[in-house]
């Protein structure tokens, strides 16, 4: 062949602005769909997040629970505490305590099984405020005491630490939400009464002497430390992600540079790892290669053959990604595509005939479009076996790669469409596997170099016209 291969007819005029900006602006589609869309690997990560913060957040209430109860029982074992306003609040502050651990139990048995995964931080988050606004609620209304002087029940230093364990979620929304029905419900407490005049407030807080005992001001301390871990748990938390999520990212773009791209959306430490030690699968093959591609490659200008081989591997790749192929290798003027890959379907072997169809469609196009002379010829060979399927090599050279029988004999089936005198050929096998046994017919040809067992090729029928 020769450079007659990119000559166009003098009399075409050729669309060369508006091509360009209909390339760009899908390509811009796809630049913001890949941006805003999220991926099953990242929403993968997002889930199993979800469900350890659930985890550690039940496990973190268990904790803070038994802290601050134990620090109750010590302050009520101290023969100091004689009020009963300070009784009271002690055993109020235990059953709350309680009721919060055992949320917390709820909570982790839940996360470990999965349910209500999405809903359940809301619930909690709602039950926590119902807790909290209903003691200090109770001891507004029962007990008498004003509510502007809410800052010295036990309940409002215990808010933070409830605050700081929904940080655990990680949802904005969420924090928003609790922080406005604390805001309200102690605005609602505070300001239901009118303010009490001096000598009233001298005489309430005079009977109220013991809540600032050193008993009291140590459990607020305790209250503090609490907050604390909380807040480490989450910090620890958030560094933990973001260190996973920095580890996929790049282990991503250092594998992607050497591994079909394809595979980029899968690509994490475990799937790696199981891609590194290989395993052996059913996949539908199908390769690839253009007619006489040595006369032109010796002949043609390199500018122009580059462009030749670019274009022509830019219709393989829109066939294989309207198929769902995987794009093995590029070999020079050829291309390896695989079907099942990472994961096997049933109609793997079905796409994989649709997408030889189409291929060769796309090259007649072409032809018509670019008026070739001689015009692009390509052969198509289809296979389905058992390959080996893995990554091969050390750490600064990396390779995906199918290796066995399967493949060898998939790349003499496309040989064997030169002495067929066929564009595409498929074995029995991929034919039986596809159901398609009534659209293709025997096809003959010489036996294939290599291959042991005896393989029965065939040919598309020629369709009837309607």
């Amino acid at each position: 062949m020769s450079s007659a291969f990119l000559k166009r007819p003098k009399t075409r005029k050729e669309p060369v602005i508006v091509r360009p900006r209909l390339s760009s602006a899908l390509t811009s589609i796809r630049q913001l769909r890949s941006k805003y869309l999220i991926s099953d690997a990242t929403e993968r990560l997002i889930r199993e997040a979800d469900v350890a913060a659930l985890k550690r957040a039940g496990q973190a209430r268990i904790a803070i629970a038994a802290i601050l109860f134990m620090g109750l029982v010590t302050v009520q074992l101290s023969d100091t505490i004689t009020s009963p306003f300070a009784l009271k609040q002690i055993h109020g502050a235990e059953v709350a305590l309680f009721v919060f651990g055992a949320v917390g139990w709820v909570m982790v048995w839940m996360a470990s099984r999965r349910i209500l995964v999405d809903a359940l931080p809301t619930v909690i988050a709602v039950l926590d405020a119902l807790l909290i606004l209903g003691n200090l609620a109770f001891n507004h209304w029962s007990l008498g005491i004003p509510g502007s002087l809410f800052a010295m029940y036990p309940a409002v230093w215990v808010m933070p630490v409830i605050m700081a364990a929904t940080a655990i979620y990680y949802q904005p929304r969420l924090q928003a939400f609790v922080g406005l029905v604390y805001v309200v419900g102690l605005s609602i407490i505070a300001f239901s009464d009118p303010q009490p005049s001096p000598e009233e407030f001298s005489r309430i807080i005079g009977g109220m002497w013991s809540a600032f005992t050193w008993q009291s001001n140590m459990m607020r301390i305790v209250t503090v430390l609490t907050a604390s871990l909380v807040l480490f748990l989450v910090v620890r938390q958030g560094r933990l992600i973001l260190e996973r999520a920095v580890r996929e990212t790049t282990l991503r773009l250092n594998l992607t540079r050497y591994l079909p791209r394809e595979l980029a959306p899968i690509l994490s430490e475990r799937s790696f790892e199981s891609l590194r030690t290989g395993r052996r699968i059913p996949v539908t093959l199908m390769f690839v290669d253009i007619r006489a591609s040595s006369s032109f490659g010796e002949t043609m200008d390199p500018t122009r053959l580059a462009i030749f081989i670019t274009s022509f591997r830019r219709r393989v790749l829109q066939a294989a990604a309207q198929h769902g192929g995987l794009i093995d290798k590029f070999t020079g003027d050829g291309a390896l595509i695989l079907f099942g890959v990472p994961t096997e379907k049933p109609d793997d072997t079905a796409r994989a005939l649709a997408c030889g169809r189409r291929l060769l469609a796309l090259i007649e196009r072409w032809n018509a479009k670019r008026g070739f002379n001689p015009p692009v010829r390509i052969g198509i060979g289809i296979h389905r076996g058992e390959v080996f399927c893995g990554v091969v090599g050390d750490e600064d050279r990396l390779e995906f790669t199918v290796l066995g029988e399967t493949v060898n004999t998939a790349a003499r089936i496309e040989q064997a469409t030169k002495s067929a005198d066929c564009d595409l050929l498929a074995s029995w096998d991929a034919i039986e596997a596809a159901g398609e046994d009534g659209l293709w017919a025997p096809a003959e040809h010489e036996p294939l170099r290599g291959v042991t067992r005896k393989i029965v090729l065939m040919r598309p029928q020629p369709q009837k016209a309607a």
